[in-house]
């Protein structure tokens, strides 16, 4: 302090006297200036009235002396404070005339004196902090406190609408250098490491500020940063004091003391978090205290800021014990303070958690504690939950103000918005009440907030809803939301698609759940009983949003799960005209996904669940008979389900035995050389003579003739093996066979062909019915029995699938010398038929629906040379020695009259094949092949078999068989008279009429008496036509 050298650094007691008398003599002139002495004087000194004392001290030496005195005569402090705060008096009035918008007197030679005071106040409290502090302290805060008081009016009449909180006061006054002088000194004060004793400090706080509340509550609450903990506890103290006793200050005070803690939880929440505990707590202990808490209650209820903290101080103490002790305390609220009113009570809770962010928290204790808590408890819980409802529903559906200004006012419904997962948890509840309520605040947050909250909640219903109960709540929630948000219901689809398709750890009940829930709605707005008030139904948004489902029958796709597509198929199989509304590339997707959901389910064991198995090849069914009456997607259904069955991964399911070694190829012949019982041999040993692969080629040929080796000569050898590196491979080190039983090959198969044959059954749209249909028909007609049209489809596709060569797959039969050109294809077809022996079973299907076998004749015309080859290889042989050929010649003759493509007697050659010889069996077949390539099977020689009917005859006109065709039969008939004489007058009616011979009556007779019995009135007819039946 530069200015303090001017003066005894040690001063004896007559220089101290006659300073202070310098001082005091002009001191004591200073008065309050007039207007006119104002007007034409400049600066803070010129405001002061001159000493009429012979010596003239300036403003600047007076306050120089006054801080010399105030160091060295303690006796003087109470002169130069009063003559210190007049002039810092002077400054803040300067600084509101400033903020008015006049021009202030200020000069730089002023602010010089503010900033030697304030140097001078500094260095005595570094000098010698212990004394100073308390004695500035509260000079600074009385000061304070009465400069707030006299401009308080002042600055509330100009600046009233700026200043809104405390900390819009504080901003106001901090702009003051003046205040900020005197600020840096309390703080000074308060900081100095000599100022143990910071009780005074504060007494000296409380007591101002009880003198000058609300003014003075802008410097607790700037102050209180410095000692949070201590200003918090005597803030709330003390308006505790004044609520305690109903004092008429109380309102005032409450609005002082709440303003000071908003101010310090800013910054401060920690310490104002332990004040409210340790004052609940004393409030829950010591009976005389029970007020304090609804004191602190009334206090927060209009401060957002402090509920808030409030709310987190009270819900970790929500206990049955804490709620019992209020039982007993809450009666004595409602009697002093509320008037006997239990209503006015109620409402005061229900304000606080409106006005509190933590509004979601406390709604969640609630409903919580509706079940949780004991039945006096619990029931007051209830009655708080109705009534928080209804004061909800009224503020919203009853106030004019917009969003924003309800989010203002109330900031539950914007936390309720933000953690609306608390609420949503509760929809499914099993409490009735709690789930209502909570169904009511989605309500009332969906229309606040649009349609997310709603969209999460009827996603909640699906994914959680066990009972008819929480799905009609769901219905009520989307018949209320779905007139303000009509794409409510897509909006849920697809979350519920895309969660579907990202869960694949979720459980399977869990991805289960959601789809069952919305199946039963399907199916609840079909049934004409049950009428739903939902305008949208959501078997229409399905239909719409069929892209959306799609994907999760996609067996490819990672993460699929086979029961959820299920359940998903068979939803879509309720819906009513689906191909009404969705697009063709969605429908073509969703119909190449069901052909491989069904091989997926054809795989899945019987034995496990075989209703569900029925149950989901029943729906694919239904839904490709759907989606086939478009003509394109039948097409590429047919398709699909030929080529699908023919994959080598797929022919197992229909295949009774079955190969574990997939590296090995057997035919259907090598099967039948597998000892299924391993008699002889251990199990799965691998027995390479059984099979046709491994035979020796060599050996074969040296077993059929002898061979002479000559020397010198070449000697060729054949053989089955492949060439490698290392030379032929080794037969004998092949992995041992595993053959396993499939016990549901014949159900797969069955399933499969169900199908086929709906696909087959489907209309095609536009009335166009196709080729093949009487128009006479209707519709209804038409969709129960298979198309013709469809059924070709098929037959060309398998003649597109089997056979391996484009050309010569026309319907006329050639020279049976000509299909030696075409050998190696017709090996290809016929090793198709083996090692897909079902083959046989869709050539029966399309015999059956005649003339689509027409359509085949290529495999027919390739089964017949190969099975001829066979049977010329062995002439003297029984036909019984080769029990496979002979099967399918059986079956490809059988085949071949279902079709209607041979007529009798030549469809009746399968009968008798059994008991002839080899050479007989090749004559005969012969025969059929002479007929087939003079009568070419083409569809014209079908007619229909009546005006209004969908089957198709042969002609008869083109069923008479020439004489040349049957006289090979006849004649193995009776070259085996005695063993298939039975079928002679079935197969040759007597139509000529012959003389027998004596001696041939007694052969006709043992053997066949029927043709005796016929012709005993008459001789016998020889030898008889051909028939056109039997």
């Amino acid at each position: 302090m530069s200015f303090l050298d001017k003066f005894p650094s040690n001063p004896s007691p007559e220089e101290t006297l006659a300073q202070l008398q310098r001082f005091l003599g002009r001191n004591s002139s200073l008065q309050p200036a007039s207007s006119s002495a104002m007007s034409n004087n400049k600066g803070i000194k010129g405001k002061i009235k001159k000493s009429t004392i012979p010596e003239e001290l300036s403003m600047q030496d007076l306050t120089h002396l006054g801080m010399w005195l105030i160091r060295h005569l303690p006796v003087s402090r109470d002169s130069v404070f009063e003559f210190i705060s007049s002039t810092y008096s002077q400054f803040v009035k300067e600084y509101i005339i400033q903020q008015q918008g006049n021009v202030s007197s200020c000069t730089d030679d002023d602010l010089k004196l503010l900033d030697d005071i304030h140097e001078a106040f500094l260095t005595f409290l570094k000098a010698n902090g212990e004394i100073w502090a308390p004695i500035l302290s509260t000079w600074t805060l009385h000061l304070l406190g009465q400069l707030s008081k006299d401009y308080s009016h002042q600055i509330a009449f100009t600046h009233g609408a700026q200043l809104q909180n405390v900390n819009d006061t504080i901003r106001f006054w901090m702009g003051s250098k003046a205040i900020q002088s005197l600020m840096d000194l309390t703080a000074r004060c308060l900081t100095c490491r000599d100022h143990a004793n910071a009780d005074t400090f504060i007494s000296a706080l409380i007591d101002t500020s009880t003198i000058h509340s609300p003014r003075f509550d802008w410097v607790v609450a700037h102050v209180g940063n410095t000692y949070p903990q201590t200003i918090v506890s005597q803030v709330l103290n003390l308006g505790f004091q004044h609520f305690s006793v109903n004092s008429p200050m109380a309102s005032v005070k409450l609005n002082s003391v709440r303003a000071i803690l908003e101010h310090l939880v800013g910054t401060h929440a920690k310490e104002v978090q332990q004040a409210f505990d340790q004052t609940i707590q004393q409030g829950l202990t010591d009976n005389s205290l029970n007020m304090v808490i609804l004191y602190v209650m009334t206090m927060c209820s209009n401060s957002m800021p402090l509920l808030d903290v409030l709310m987190d101080t009270v819900f970790p103490r929500l206990n049955e014990e804490t709620l019992l002790k209020l039982r007993t305390i809450v009666p004595k609220w409602i009697q002093i303070h509320f008037g006997g009113r239990e209503v006015a009570a109620v409402a005061l809770v229900t304000h606080l958690i409106m006005k509190s962010s933590r509004g979601p928290r406390a709604l969640e204790i609630l409903m919580k504690g509706c079940k949780e808590w004991v039945p006096p408890i619990g029931i007051y819980a209830r009655t708080l939950l109705d009534h928080f409802i209804a004061e909800a529903s009224s503020m919203f559906y009853g106030s004019d103000s917009p969003r924003k200004g309800l989010a203002t006012n109330f900031p539950a419904f914007p936390a309720m918005k933000d953690n609306s997962s608390i609420i949503i948890n509760f929809l499914t509840d099993t409490d009735p009440q709690i789930a209502r309520a909570a169904k009511q605040f989605v309500k009332i947050l969906s229309m606040y907030d649009g349609a997310a909250v709603g969209v999460k909640a009827i996603c909640h219903y699906l994914n959680h809803s066990t009972d008819d109960v929480h799905r009609w709540h769901m219905v009520d929630l989307i018949a209320m939301l779905e007139m303000k948000y009509s794409n409510l219901l897509t909006d849920t689809l697809q979350i519920l698609a895309i969660r579907s398709s990202n869960s694949d750890k979720a459980k399977i009940s869990d991805k289960l759940r959601k789809w069952d829930n919305i199946l039963k709605l399907v199916k609840s707005e079909r049934e004409t009983k049950i009428k739903l008030p939902i305008r949208q139904k959501m078997s229409v948004v399905l239909q719409e949003n069929l892209w959306i489902l799609t994907p999760l029958m996609d067996v490819r796709k990672l993460g699929f799960c086979l029961d959820e597509a299920g359940i998903v198929i068979e939803i879509l199989s309720k819906l009513p005209e689906l191909k009404n509304n969705s697009k063709f590339g969605t429908r073509l997707a969703l119909q190449r996904h069901l052909v491989e959901f069904l091989f997926k389910v054809l795989a899945l064991p019987a034995s496990s669940n075989p209703t569900q198995k029925v149950k989901n090849v029943t729906n694919v069914s239904k839904l490709l008979y759907e989606l086939a009456e478009n003509p394109a997607i039948q097409n590429d259904s047919l398709r699909s389900l030929v080529q699908y069955s023919l994959y080598p991964e797929c022919k197992q399911l229909f295949m009774k035995r079955v190969i574990g070694n997939p590296k090995l190829n057997y035919s259907a012949f090598d099967y039948d050389c597998i000892d299924p019982t391993g008699s002889g041999h251990s199990d799965n040993e691998f027995q390479r003579g059984k099979f046709s692969m491994y035979v020796s080629l060599m050996e074969e040929n040296q077993s059929r003739s002898s061979v002479l080796n000559i020397a010198g000569s070449h000697a060729t050898t054949f053989h089955s093996g492949k060439l490698l590196k290392n030379g032929i491979k080794n037969w004998s080190a092949m992995p041992k066979v595993v053959i396993t039983e499939n016990e549901d090959a014949y159900l797969n198969f069955e399933l499969f062909l169900y199908v086929l044959m709906n696909v087959c059954m489907a209309v095609p749209s536009g009335g166009n019915v196709g080729e093949g249909f009487d128009v006479g028909l209707s519709v209804k007609d038409v969709g129960q029995v298979v198309s013709v049209e469809a059924m070709k489809k098929v037959a060309l596709l398998l003649v597109e699938i089997v056979s391996p060569d484009v050309m010569f797959n026309g319907l006329p039969w050639p020279e049976e010398e000509f299909s030696k050109v075409q050998v190696e294809r017709d090996l290809q077809i016929r090793r198709a038929f083996e090692d897909h022996p079902y083959l046989w079973d869709l050539l029966e299907l399309v015999a059956n629906h005649c003339p689509s076998l027409c359509y085949c004749s290529v495999l027919l015309r390739a089964l017949m040379a190969t099975l001829m080859a066979h049977w010329t290889s062995c002439q003297e042989a029984p036909a019984k020695n080769s029990p496979n050929q002979l099967e399918w010649t059986i079956r490809l003759l059988q085949i071949m009259r279902t079709g209607q493509l041979i007529p009798p007697p030549l469809c009746y050659i399968g009968q008798v094949v059994h008991e002839l010889k080899s050479h007989e069996v090749l004559a005969l077949l012969k025969d059929v092949w002479s007929y087939m390539k003079m009568n070419i099977p083409v569809p014209t020689i079908f007619i229909r078999k009546d005006a209004k009917s969908n089957r198709f005859i042969r002609n008869p006109e083109f069923s008479k068989v020439d004489v040349i065709y049957t006289e090979k039969l006849r004649l193995a008939i009776l070259n085996n008279i005695d063993r298939l004489g039975y079928l002679y007058p079935k197969l040759f009616p007597v139509q000529q009429t012959v003389k027998i011979s004596v001696n041939f009556q007694p052969i006709l007779m043992k053997f066949c008496p029927e043709l005796i019995a016929a012709t005993s009135s008459r001789a016998l007819i020889w030898p008889p036509k051909a028939s056109n039946g039997l």
